[in-house]
């Protein structure tokens, strides 16, 4: 197997794997140890990936999730962009960071693509923490941020979600430190005023935001994509509307917890 990078900082395209029948010992260290080093794994060309399959190559990186599926690819979701959750604009984020156990990597393979092409954008939260000035490291170091989730898609009956996180996160496999803070859901900085709080949260979030931070990842129809939740941040920079064609990404996700007893967690500490 090689490795070709995606950016400088961050994600390899892993060329020559079979990602219908490949995963000896030898190629699954390879790939946890790039996948530690790189933060997104993108295999292309490979076909399409059934169900089960999916789920397999996931769990090389970690214990999957279950989601509200029923039968034995409950696993398996489907973000489609007929639906709200698989087309509407999402700013940066890392997912579930509003929750006490956020999820730990996500691995998307591509079963429809529109005729005019679709994106998403990542960038690296072991970067956007490495390249901090060391006296700007020495002012987060101590600091904690409060991640807030509060539904706008009412048809999903979701509570309100809060969490509270180091801004200087530590991954809980590689032991680096992580800026883990991101537009979508950095509330406020615990320890300062509010006015500090809103200037510090801008001023990170402009740098890690910057168009030299980013990787833009155009789909081709059969990709599969791993990455590392906690590492790095992804964003859906533009509507997708259906209208231009279909988009369906499977997806599978590592987590502790799955989503319903999150949930269930946070209508009860809602109502408290």
């Amino acid at each position: 197997m090689e490795f070709r990078p995606l950016h400088p900082d961050f994600g390899v395209e892993v060329l020559g794997f079979d990602t219908q029948n490949g995963g000896s010992a030898d190629e699954i260290a390879a790939l946890r140890a790039a996948y530690d080093q790189y933060q997104i794994l993108l295999f292309r060309g490979g076909g399409r990936i059934a169900p089960q399959r999916h789920v397999e190559i996931a769990s090389w990186f970690g214990p999957p999730g279950p989601v509200s599926n029923s039968g034995p690819d409950n696993f398996v979701s489907v973000l489609k962009n007929d639906e709200a959750a698989g087309s509407m604009q999402l700013p940066f984020h890392s997912d579930l960071t509003y929750t006490d156990v956020p999820i730990k990597g996500i691995c998307l393979h591509a079963v429809e693509v529109p005729p005019a092409g679709t994106s998403t954008t990542f960038v690296s939260n072991v970067n956007g923490w490495n390249k901090l000035s060391e006296a700007r490291k020495e002012e987060l170091a101590g600091l904690t941020l409060r991640h807030l989730y509060v539904s706008n898609m009412p048809e999903y009956g979701w509570p309100d979600f809060v969490a509270d996180h180091p801004l200087r996160f530590t991954h809980p496999r590689t032991g680096k430190p992580l800026l883990l803070c991101t537009e979508h859901h950095a509330d406020r900085i615990l320890e300062v005023d509010e006015v500090r709080s809103k200037t510090l949260i801008a001023e990170l979030l402009a740098d890690q935001y910057a168009q030299d931070r980013r990787f833009v990842h155009w789909w081709q129809l059969d990709d599969l994509l791993m990455l590392d939740n906690l590492a790095v941040q992804h964003a859906r920079t533009e509507h997708s509307d259906p209208s231009g064609g279909a988009r369906a990404l499977q997806r599978v996700a590592l987590a502790e917890v799955g989503l319903p007893e999150l949930i269930e967690r946070a209508r009860a500490r809602q109502a408290a």
